[in-house]
């Protein structure tokens, strides 16, 4: 049985190229996976016996690619041959989302924990170690960031750190989660904000900085937003808190959320359609002033103003309305839709 191997390029849509060792047998999993994967000399940890469970999705955004990896315990060695045989003269931002990851090179070694931002460079020779590890990669080329060859040059085979590399790689977060609904001309915005981002991380002059001005926007937005989202239970919820979560100040909180109507309005509004679905969902079961007092609504009467007002109909009339396929609007904006929005 042959491994799930799928280019894909849908009218609109971003090309991929899906692959996954899944369909083989164990056995022969590794090997699939290494044929496939032929840019690094690779060993697995584990016996064949027990199978290599490997998968990678890839995505062309203009002159980048990014790729995400799920893999099985093993070892890679980028040799100077294969640099030679390859001719690849590539940079790669990587981010770890599961598993540790070991990485040396000539000069460094370096233990990727989940969350930390990896710079290489595949103009030399390094080595790494993966343990069921879960990573995604932006990989570009010299020829496209010529004028910052010599910084990207000192910076590879290194950890990134400071405020700009939590930012990028929020932005990769972003990226990542959003990729299979990427269009061509998302392709077209994310390559630019990258390319703005990357020179911001590795510069860090004034220049650099205000040119990437809008996408660090973009990620500290989508970091507040996910934010919000993951703690609508919490009684605490409220802009000093996000500004404290994602390291910004009041007033650009409220840059951020000017155009959702603000910050608190934004809370607001994700807290009602997540009352709106526990009803929905709930059916008679649950009492309105209990959901509403999980979502952090402490006055009922107000509540049932605010809910009406959102959605035309009191909280007891969305059980009735979601038997009729009735759904709340939400206004929660996209990331690559802020993102273009920033610039208009």
């Amino acid at each position: 049985m042959t491994p799930i191997r799928t280019p894909s390029h849908e009218a609109g849509q971003v090309p991929r190229l899906k692959f996954s060792t899944d369909a083989v047998r164990k056995e022969e999993q590794f090997d699939a996976w290494s044929s496939f994967n032929s840019m690094a000399e690779l060993e697995a940890i584990t016996p064949p016996a027990e199978g290599f469970k490997a998968s990678s999705t890839s995505y062309r955004l203009g002159g980048l690619q990014l790729t995400s990896f799920q893999l099985a315990p093993m070892k890679i060695n980028y040799t100077q041959n294969i640099q030679r045989r390859l001719g690849l003269d590539h940079w790669c931002l990587s981010v770890a989302t599961k598993g540790p990851v070991g990485y040396q090179n000539s000069e460094n070694e370096v233990a990727v924990a989940p969350g930390h931002l990896l710079l290489h460079s595949y103009a030399s020779p390094f080595s790494g170690v993966m343990e069921n590890t879960h990573y995604s990669s932006v990989f570009f080329a010299r020829d496209d960031f010529w004028d910052i060859a010599d910084h990207l040059d000192r910076g590879a085979h290194k950890l990134a750190h400071g405020p700009m590399a939590q930012i990028v790689r929020d932005f990769m977060l972003s990226m990542i989660a959003r990729a299979d609904g990427l269009t061509q001309t998302d392709a077209s915005a994310l390559s630019e904000a990258f390319g703005n981002l990357v020179r911001a991380l590795v510069t860090n002059n004034p220049a650099t900085i205000e040119a990437a001005k809008l996408p660090i926007a973009a990620a500290q937005f989508d970091r507040a937003r996910r934010f919000i989202n993951a703690n609508l239970k919490m009684p605490g919820l409220t802009p000093d808190a996000v500004c404290a979560n994602i390291g910004v100040s009041r007033r650009q909180l409220y840059y951020l959320f000017e155009q959702q109507g603000g910050v608190a309005s934004y809370i607001r509004n994700r807290r009602l359609a997540a009352c709106y679905s526990t009803l929905a969902k709930s059916g008679a079961v649950r009492l309105i002033s209990s959901v509403a007092y999980e979502y952090g609504f402490t006055n009922v009467s107000s509540f049932y103003r605010q809910f009406a007002a959102r959605y035309g109909f009191g909280p007891g009339e969305a059980r009735v309305a979601a038997r009729s396929g009735q759904v709340p609007s939400i206004t929660e904006c996209a990331f690559v839709d802020w993102l273009r929005r920033l610039g208009e």
